[in-house]
């Protein structure tokens, strides 16, 4: 049980002890650490058994109402979680590199790490949404703690970023939910891939300047020109 929660932490916090390992040889290359970051994880899954990084979706009629809830709240809340990536760089990495990435990372490893160990199962007496949620277990609660607090690899403390945590708190309890119900992270993928899309769509309409309406009707001071213009050898 240590042994597994100590692989989960590892695997939650790899993205800074990958960071810090480039920054020793070269400076420059850290701005690719997400994609240092990609090629430890999905190297650590295709030797990792029992991961739910390939597999298909199990039982997703089960968990469909779970999804159509997720996709509900990520349009609410996407518009107000403050996420404000600049530049096509780190957009791209926002909306895609990321949300795949964390999902390997978290839901796809860390997550089974913990489920196959019968401490970390299934809590009693929280039966949630009539079978219409599955039932929630401690991994799912640990792995979400976990993806709360490894934003503060990317992020100072602050409010801003507690408010970011929040947010990744709760998402981490809906996506371990589909991810365990289903052993399969395609669906949280998806689901990721959409909040943080949305997040990137509203924070780039609110920065855009408004566009300047233009009047069919001339102004008063260029009306007078034109008049002076054609009545001056009168």
């Amino acid at each position: 049980m240590l042994t597994a929660l100590i692989t989960a932490v590892l695997i939650a916090f790899s993205f800074k002890i990958i960071e810090q390992l480039i920054g020793l040889f070269s400076k420059h290359h850290i701005r690719f650490a997400v994609y240092y970051w990609g090629a430890l994880l999905i190297a650590a899954s295709l030797v990792s058994k029992g991961n739910y990084v390939y597999s298909l979706p199990h039982d997703f009629l089960a968990v469909l109402p779970l999804c159509l809830l997720i996709l509900l709240i990520n349009g609410l809340v996407a518009r107000r979680s403050g996420y404000s990536p600049a530049g096509r760089f780190n957009t791209f990495n926002f909306i895609i590199a990321y949300p795949v990435l964390e999902e390997i990372a978290f839901r796809g490893l860390a997550l089974p790490v913990l489920a196959r160990h019968e401490s970390f199962g299934a809590l009693s007496g929280l039966e949630l949404g009539y079978d219409l949620i599955p039932q929630l277990s401690l991994a799912v609660i640990i792995t979400a703690v976990l993806f709360a607090v490894s934003h503060l690899q990317y992020y100072r403390l602050n409010a801003e970023s507690i408010r970011f945590m929040a947010f990744a708190l709760s998402g981490g309890l809906f996506f371990g939910l589909v991810a365990q119900a289903t052993e399969s992270i395609l669906l949280t993928i998806l689901m990721h891939i959409s909040f943080n899309a949305s997040a990137a769509l509203y924070s780039y309409n609110k920065r855009k300047p408004p566009k300047q309406v233009e009047t069919a009707m001339p102004s008063f001071r260029e009306g007078g020109n034109r008049f002076c213009k054609k009545y001056k050898d009168y």
